[in-house]
């Protein structure tokens, strides 16, 4: 999954290992829920994933074409994430703030991974080794999520932290250092 350089809600991109474009997120309203949709190349929707809760640690429910798939549950709210998806059997286990994830079955049998990467464009992504037993279009919207769980601690750890300090900014020339934004 390929995200937009400054992590703006709106489209995803979703390649493949060849950067074969295969689907698309679609952030959808209201913003201040969490939901996508899931399209295809032809931009027909295939499924979504939709907020069903409005915590700080929101649940969620998968659906593939008309059928319920699974709700996702927040278990643990620390920095290291634990949620769970009943009906496929499957415990998600992360790193909150380094966006790497770690999804199994009850028998501890790998289903997926989640890693946070960077494209050579210098876009941010993440890189999903998704195992044949489990469905792409599951593991791909519950990527979204995570991603964008992830995004939202950020930010309010961000916010804490400047509230917390007073900001001293000095000035220095860094020709080694360069930014491209955008």
């Amino acid at each position: 999954m390929q995200f937009n350089a400054a992590n703006i809600p709106g489209v995803i991109e979703v390649t493949n290992v060849k950067q074969e474009q295969l689907y698309y997120l679609i952030r959808t309203q209201p913003h201040w829920k969490t939901s996508y949709n899931l399209l295809g190349i032809s931009q027909d929707v295939i499924g979504q994933i939709k907020q069903i809760s409005s915590s700080n640690w929101p649940n969620f429910k998968i659906t593939i074409g008309s059928q319920a798939i699974t709700n996702v549950y927040h278990v643990s709210n620390s920095r290291h994430q634990l949620m769970i998806a009943p009906s496929l059997h499957w415990i998600i286990k992360g790193n909150l703030f380094e966006n790497n994830y770690i999804v199994h079955n009850f028998h501890h049998k790998l289903i997926m991974t989640v890693d946070n990467i960077y494209f050579k464009n210098g876009h941010e992504g993440y890189l999903l080794n998704i195992e044949d037993t489990a469905e792409p279009k599951i593991g791909i919207l519950l990527a979204a999520v995570l991603n964008q769980t992830s995004r939202n601690t950020k930010n309010k750890r961000s916010i804490e932290r400047l509230k917390g300090q007073q900001m001293k900014v000095s000035l220095k020339r860094n020709i080694d250092m360069h930014f491209n934004k955008r």
